[in-house]
């Protein structure tokens, strides 16, 4: 039972590692990532945030992702002179033009984001094993 935890942490973490590698804004994501003890036999790490499959799995090609949710992280990163709590209708409309840019690059690299539990498992696969090996002799 314990050994398949720690073994789960040490996954956990390594997940929020690769989040903060590949994407982040306000570490929301990476600090919503959690492992659950279900059983001695079953143990869960993901988390509650809606927006984390979309992340995780991503849209199909080409699909623009909400414009309104890039205002914010748009003017966190000073991309344009509004307010990250103001309304993609009410922006100027040359923040809206790069948003929609934003929104574009988006849409064609959409696949560089994709599946960060499922690369991190299989390249911490042999790490996961040998820790569990260790833990579970205790």
């Amino acid at each position: 039972g314990n050994a398949l935890l720690k073994v789960w942490m040490y996954l956990e973490q390594k997940i929020k590692q690769e989040i903060q590698k590949d994407s982040y804004d306000t570490w929301q994501l990476a600090r919503s990532i959690n492992t659950q003890k279900i059983s001695d036999e079953k143990v869960v790490v993901g988390t509650n945030l809606e927006y984390a499959l979309v992340r995780e799995y991503w849209r199909k090609p080409w699909r623009f992702p909400p414009l309104q949710a890039l205002v914010g992280w748009s003017a966190r990163k000073g991309m344009i002179t509004g307010w990250a709590t103001s309304k993609y209708e009410d922006l100027h409309y040359t923040d809206k033009g790069k948003i929609f840019l934003i929104a574009r690059a988006i849409a064609r690299n959409w696949i560089q984001w994709k599946h960060t539990f499922e690369r991190t498992i299989n390249a911490e696969k042999d790490k996961l094993s040998n820790l569990f090996l260790k833990y579970y002799q205790w």
